[in-house]
């Protein structure tokens, strides 16, 4: 089960406080009603990936993260086995920590010819609906 407490927590502080009114049942009847199927694979899959902060995180030319020592052998094959899990990565591509992350759309090439017809996304609040692998958010969090 995820717990969201920190994430409560943090938006307690900010302009979307007014979302504790409602957000915690919705969340609690989701977790206990509506999840995915695969869900639970999910999130086994992603409670044991490793907890590596990146040393370098590249965000505006790609969605990248690299440690400071590369990982082992043994520590890639790890998070390979791990993120099979959560297939199909429909968007993308990634690059973790060694482990290149191929996807069905090059959401790296529509992303190109959006970004200079984009404003200023700093400080700006954005939604980006329909997400699945949250690519999109990543770049513009690096924009």
């Amino acid at each position: 089960m995820i717990d969201f407490g920190n994430f409560y927590s943090l938006i307690a502080k900010n302009h979307l406080s007014h979302w504790l009114e409602t957000l915690p049942t919705q969340i609690a009847n989701w977790q206990r009603e509506q999840q995915h199927g695969l869900f639970k694979q999910w999130s086994n899959a992603v409670e044991f990936l490793p907890e590596i902060k990146p040393y370098r995180l590249d965000l505006l030319h790609s969605v990248t993260a690299e440690s400071e020592e590369p990982l082992s052998a043994g520590q890639i094959k790890r998070i390979e086995t791990l993120m099979r899990n959560l297939m199909p990565w429909r968007k993308g591509p990634f690059s973790l920590y060694g482990v290149n992350i191929d996807t069905e759309w090059r959401s790296d090439w529509k992303w190109d010819r959006v970004l200079p017809h984009l404003s200023d996304l700093t400080g700006r609040t954005i939604l980006d609906v329909g997400c699945g692998s949250g690519y999109h958010m990543w770049r513009m969090i690096g924009a």
